[in-house]
Order: structure tokens, then sequence, then C-alpha cells
């Protein structure tokens, strides 16, 4: 491993992969690495990855199944279900490859991931970016770009641009920001969404150079607030973006429709409970306690308009916690007190809010604290974490959960689960005069 130069200057690096979804739906299926293929999100309701194939068909991100099924049956695409348990463990080992390159990295999502460049000598960024593509692809048949650039702003631009140029690696150093950044609209830039976008164009502010060079700080802060600010810095190649900013999530939501109405409470309560026990694996994850929760329950919107109803409330709890059972039991009493009989729910979700990092938060004196709980939640994330999420939950969840969402076309976990191995058959040629020989099976 190469030793860090602080001669050298701050560069970062962000790696995406390319596709994620669908090209991890390819990985045990080669014949389609060519072919178009989309992956739906929970319940199979719109495309939540697109394939370039299926790009060039016209299928977009974003856009409802339904609406599409003529160009997908015409042009033969291949649709799966999301399949989350497959993903997360090829995001694993895409992650353990860059942490053997190196160990300044920082996992921003599931398909990328920040790092620290300025190990590597100036003048070898692309070189050395493009033999990191090539061992994570070669080791996971994942297809990966990587933006290098000043701060990690840039190097989001980066990988925008080496994307659209068919690119592995895109460097994009001082002499070429100015015509990198006039090409580049404004809503492309990392953290400026649409509604934020729309007002920086009324004050004729749309493209990244134009946002980057603009002097007036009050206004700039006035419409995007001081992140806005920070972006702008980010842009001119100052670095503010910490990468404990971006580790640590400052809400965490866990929603889903129901694979059916629901009209009985027993199931609202074992969907909240559910849902509640993936949102606080993830406040554990991140070494962090909250005070907040949120559930709300919802029918449809697109049956029938004038019966819609969505009601939603909220609970503080005592002090902050990441304990599953307190904030299962919270969530409980709120679907208790916002359930309505004969109603046809159609999609329940929480929100876990008032984040804190868990190291030095104040205790209760007024209140003590079970030594159990944190040895307990520890083995139980273990257990979830060896044998599969869900393997141990809270009884309030259920067993049976007739009211989970469709994936009528998910694939196997063929890396996760003994049944779905690929099963290889050798054929042994006949000779004559023998009889025929028994095949062979591998798992």
């Amino acid at each position: 491993m190469l030793s860090i130069r602080r001669s050298w200057p701050e560069r970062w690096a962000i790696l995406d992969c390319n596709a994620f979804y669908s090209s991890c739906e390819r990985v045990f299926r080669p014949h389609l690495r060519t072919l178009p293929v989309v992956v739906l999100s929970n319940n199979d309701g719109c495309m939540i990855s697109v394939s370039p194939e299926a790009k060039l068909l016209g299928l977009k991100l974003g856009a409802p199944v339904h609406e599409v099924r003529e160009i997908i049956r015409k042009h033969r695409v291949y649709v799966f279900s999301s399949n989350y348990q497959l993903y997360g463990d090829l995001s694993r080992r895409v992650m353990r490859i860059l942490d053997e390159l190196h160990p300044d990295v920082l996992q921003y999502s599931i398909d990328e991931a920040f790092i620290d460049f300025s190990h590597v000598p100036p003048g070898d960024e692309e070189k050395w970016a493009q033999e990191v593509c090539l061992r994570v692809t070669r080791e996971t048949g994942i297809p990966v770009t990587i933006g290098i650039g000043r701060t990690k702003t840039i190097a989001k631009i980066a990988s925008k641009r080496a994307k659209k140029s068919k690119q592995k690696a895109m460097y994009l150093a001082d002499a070429d920001i100015e015509a990198a950044l006039r090409d580049t609209p404004v809503g492309d830039v990392w953290g400026i969404g649409p509604g934020f976008e729309a007002k920086l164009k009324m004050h004729n502010i749309r493209t990244a150079w134009e946002f980057r060079e603009h002097p007036n700080t009050p206004l700039i802060r006035a419409l995007l607030t001081v992140t806005g600010e920070r972006l702008r810095d980010e842009l001119r190649g100052i670095s503010c973006v910490e990468p404990g900013e971006m580790a640590e999530k400052k809400m965490i939501s866990s929603t889903r429709s129901f694979g059916r109405r629901v009209y009985d409470r027993i199931e609202l309560e074992e969907a909240v409970s559910t849902y509640v026990g993936f949102a606080c694996e993830k406040l554990r994850a991140q070494n962090s306690v909250a005070r907040g929760i949120s559930v709300f329950l919802r029918t449809s919107a697109f049956e029938d308009k004038t019966t819609y109803h969505r009601n939603d409330g909220q609970i503080f709890l005592v002090s902050a916690t990441n304990d599953t059972g307190q904030f299962t039991r919270a969530a409980i009493d709120i679907v208790r007190a916002l359930y309505r009989r004969d109603t046809p729910y159609k999609k329940a979700g929480i929100f876990i809010f008032e984040i804190s990092p868990r190291a030095g938060q104040q205790v209760d004196l007024f209140q003590v604290e079970d030594s159990r709980i944190a040895p307990l939640m520890s083995a139980m994330d273990s257990i979830n974490k060896k044998w599969g999420r869900g393997t141990v939950r809270m009884a309030s969840c259920g067993t049976k959960q007739d009211w989970r969402m469709l994936c009528e076309k998910r694939s196997n976990k063929t890396q996760l689960h003994w049944h779905d191995l690929v099963e290889v058959r050798r054929e042994v040629p006949q000779l004559l005069g023998t009889s025929p020989p028994a095949q062979n099976k591998r798992r």
C-alpha cells in the first residue's frame, strides 16, 4: 500500500456502479449482458434501475411499469422484481475490494463510495482508477465508473461526464473545470434537487459555472441555506463536505406498499413493526440513537381519489435510544390511534428522526437504562447479518405476513441460499460398447 504524501494536492474519487440493480441481475445470467433489463420497485410498481440497452428503447427511471408494458412486450425486455439481499451482498463484495486497495474508503450508498486519492501521484489518477474499475468488474461482474476531482462535488460531476462519454474513469483537473461546469446544468450538481434548481433558474443561474461564479453570497444562502453556500465552495475547489456528514443519516425511513388491501389493524401493526426493525438496524449500524418516530397510513390515490385517506402521527421518547423494542411499542401506539375501521390501506411507513451520535449521549437522571438491551440488539443484528434480514425479529412482526408486497419476478438469491445455488451439469461422452454414464451434478 502506498503511503499518503501530504505534499500532493487533495483529490477525491467516487466509484459508481453502473445501473447497479440491473447489473446485479446480469451477474448470474451472462446471456443478458447485451439485452435490455429493468428492475422494479417495491410491489412491482415503478422502474428503479434501467440498463443502457433499455434506456435506448425509451424506458426511464421512475416510470410506472404499467405505462410501458407494450414497449416491454414488443422489445422483449427482461423485468425483475427488486432483490435487495442479492444487491446488498454484491455491494459488500465491491466495497471489500476497495478496502483492500486503499483503507480510506467511505461507502456513500449501496452502489457508490468515495475514495481519498491523496495517495495517488499527480498525473496517474485516471490510470489508477482504470485499474480499480477493471479489478472490480473482473471479480464481481459489476461494471463501474470512477470520477475524480479536487472535491467530492467535482468528483460527482466527473463521474456523470465519464458515463456520458462511456469512459471508465475521468479526472477533472483544474484546467478542465470551467468547460465542464459550463456544460453542466445546475440541477445536475450533487445536492441541488428540482426545487432548488427552480429557485436558481428564477435568478438566471442555469449552469454549474454560473452557480460557482455567482458573487451574491447572501442570495445563495437565502435560496439554498448554508448547504448551497458550501456546494458553491466545493465547486471552487474548497473541500467543505466532511466524510462523517455523508455517512450519518439525519433521518431514517422504511416504507412499503402492501401486496393487497389491508383492513385489519393487527396486520397494520405487523407491517409497521417490521419496518421499525429495518430502520433501527440501520440506526445501530451508524452507531447512532434517536428520539422521535413518525408513522403514516394511507389508501391508494389512484383508485378513487374522493376516498383517498392519509393520516400520520409521531411520538417523542423520553431519551434517545436505538432499541427496537422501544420504537416498536411507540409505533404500535401510533397505529392504534390512526387506525380507521373498514379502510382499505395500501401503504404504511415509519420515519425515525432527531438522530444523534451514540457516543457522548446525555443520560436521563430519572430513567435507569436496561444493561441487557445493547447486547440483545447486537446479537440480533449479528444473527440477521449472517442468516438474512428478519431471521430474528419482534413477535409483533407476525409470522405469515400475508400483506407483504408483490415480488412476482424476483430472481433467486444465488449466492445467499443453498437451495438457490446454480446447478452445473457435466456431460461425459458415451463410448461404444459401454452403458450410458450417470450425469455428474455439482453445487
